[in-house]
């Protein structure tokens, strides 16, 4: 007796819980659940007793068939393979097990009995989870590397002919600013010619505000291409830099210009005066403010739609803040409290992985800072991000 008491505590310990169901004519007439029962589903066997369909009554609706079907191949005496589902424990709280059954059968072949060995597997699920978990971020971030290299390679390769185009064009200018006098003194003395097919009294503004526009494009195309660059160069990681609010909109913004072009008409940003400068990391803070902008660029259903930004300081927080408001879809109440969790995303038939804001999340949590979203369906979405000033000290 002493030892199968032994053996006893040692199966349960094992297997968590055995649980043993009798079986008369095909029907179920009894059940006998172990002590471990308790632990795993906060019901005792006696509870079992009293209300026959509690086992699978506390089985989710999702679980609940392929839960049923096991049970029912029992009885008909088949063999079946380990069953992983969940279950809601009496405190409400969802729980993963394991159940493997075996059959016993009599002299005949009819099967009178099955018992069950439940193993509480939830930690195993969780760590399975975060696993999954981690190395979706891995990949992702892998990707994110890829897609760095591949942007710098191609801001390089945008540079090399552009900078020939600034150059010449510098040239030109000057040339015109020399050569514009002697024309203007050939055209008083000889009345008006032809240049390229156009009088040159009609051509002469266009041509100097063709080329102060090539300039201008040029020098643009440099600027983002050194932004892209900037943006593409690995990231340190250390949060020890002095970093300027607005500095890190405005290159979010240069950065995501084509998907705000495509996206709106109605398009504003209000630089706040003079904010303090935060202790942190500019590369990262530009992550989170481009996956704000391009959240709100995606909630847009008509051009006619505003995204406005704002940058300002809160003194009485000591706290400077972007406000990023667009006049999308909005997100739903029940989704709202979800919204920062990893791989949770409203726009998965986007190709939305639900990823962005969870990275933005800890990165802003990182900094010492916050990030809040509050929407309205059909009205919204207000992102506020808010991060401690620089100190002195600092």
């Amino acid at each position: 007796m002493e030892i199968e008491n032994r053996y006893g505590k040692l199966i349960n310990y094992l297997t968590d819980y055995i649980y043993t169901v009798t079986i008369q004519d095909g029907e179920v007439v009894d059940t006998f659940h172990g002590l471990g029962c308790v632990s795993v589903t906060g019901y005792t066997s006696d509870d079992y007793k009293i209300n026959p369909e509690l086992w699978y009554n506390m089985v989710p609706q999702k679980d609940r068939a392929q839960v049923l079907e096991k049970a029912r191949l029992a009885l008909a005496g088949e063999e079946t393979l380990p069953l992983e589902h969940r279950i809601i424990h009496r405190d409400g709280t969802t729980r993963w097990i394991r159940n493997k059954i075996i059959v016993t059968k009599d002299a005949d072949g009819i099967p009178i009995a099955y018992d069950g060995l439940i193993n509480d597997i939830t930690a195993l699920k969780k760590a399975q989870a975060a696993e999954a978990i981690k190395n979706r971020q891995l990949i992702q971030a892998d990707k994110m590397a890829s897609l760095g290299i591949l942007v710098s390679g191609i801001a390089h390769e945008i540079n090399n002919p552009n900078n020939f185009i600034l150059l010449n064009i510098q040239l030109f200018s000057k040339i015109w600013k020399d050569v514009a006098p002697i024309l203007d003194l050939y055209h008083a003395e000889n009345g008006d010619f032809s240049i390229a097919g156009i009088s040159y009294a009609a051509s002469k503004e266009k041509i100097a505000q063709s080329l102060e526009g090539i300039l201008i494009g040029s020098e643009r195309i440099q600027n983002i291409t050194k932004r892209l660059t900037d943006y593409a160069k690995t990231d340190s990681g250390i949060l020890n830099e002095s970093v300027d609010i607005n500095k890190v909109v405005s290159m979010a913004i240069v950065i995501t210009n084509t998907l705000i072009k495509k996206s709106t008409t109605k398009f504003s940003v209000d630089y706040g005066k003079d904010l303090p400068r935060i202790r942190g990391n500019a590369q990262q803070l530009e992550q989170v403010v481009i996956t704000l902008i391009n959240n709100a660029c995606q909630a847009l259903v008509r051009t006619t739609e505003e995204i406005h930004i704002v940058t300002y300081f809160d003194r009485l927080r000591g706290k400077v803040r972007i406000k990023v408001r667009d006049e999308g879809i909005g997100i739903k109440e029940e989704d709202l409290k979800y919204i920062m969790d990893p791989f949770f995303t409203t726009k998965r038939d986007m190709g939305g992985t639900g990823l962005g804001l969870s990275v933005s999340y800890n990165i802003v949590k990182n900094h010492g800072g916050s990030l809040i979203l509050k929407s309205e369906p059909n009205k919204g979405t207000t992102a506020r991000l808010s991060l401690p000033m620089e100190t002195e000290t600092e």
